[in-house]
């Protein structure tokens, strides 16, 4: 959706531009020189920012535009949640592995965080890590010792 957005922007000023390049236009033979090329620049305008498009992600269903996110976008989260988590319990000193789930909600667009699950080693306080990560990212986890 964000494309659209961005897309039909740049097109509105580039319509904008246009005008105010067309009303300084002089009049006489460089007029329709003028013309043309602002001509050519709008036309260059509609066309440009489809090249960043990707429609992969694009299912066109019965005349309606559905949005699938595949699995990789999916796992992509998930390892971006992974990681900021495991960097910010490296940073407190307790090394762990951990594991998540996220779904999307196309509706909010909004990815929600269903699950994680953080390994620690024994020697270390399961309420404790539990704690440091909702205070700080505000996400609930399951934690396990590896000894358990």
């Amino acid at each position: 959706m964000d494309f659209f957005k961005q897309w039909s922007f740049c097109v509105c000023l580039t319509l904008i531009i246009s005008v105010v390049f067309s009303v300084l236009s002089p009049s006489g033979e460089m007029k329709r020189f003028y013309k043309i090329t602002i001509a050519v620049f709008i036309f260059i305008s509609f066309i440009y920012p489809l090249k960043d498009f990707d429609t992969k992600d694009i299912n066109i269903n019965s005349g309606q535009q559905i949005f699938e996110i595949n699995e990789n976008s999916n796992k992509g989260y998930e390892n971006e949640i992974n990681r900021k988590i495991k960097d910010f319990l490296k940073s407190k000193k307790i090394p762990a592995n951990v594991s998540s789930e996220v779904s999307f909600n196309l509706e909010n667009s909004e990815i929600e965080i269903k699950d994680v699950v953080i390994t620690i080693p024994d020697g270390f306080n399961k309420d404790d890590v539990k704690s440091l990560v909702f205070d700080e990212m505000g996400i609930n986890s399951k934690v396990i010792c590896i000894g358990e």
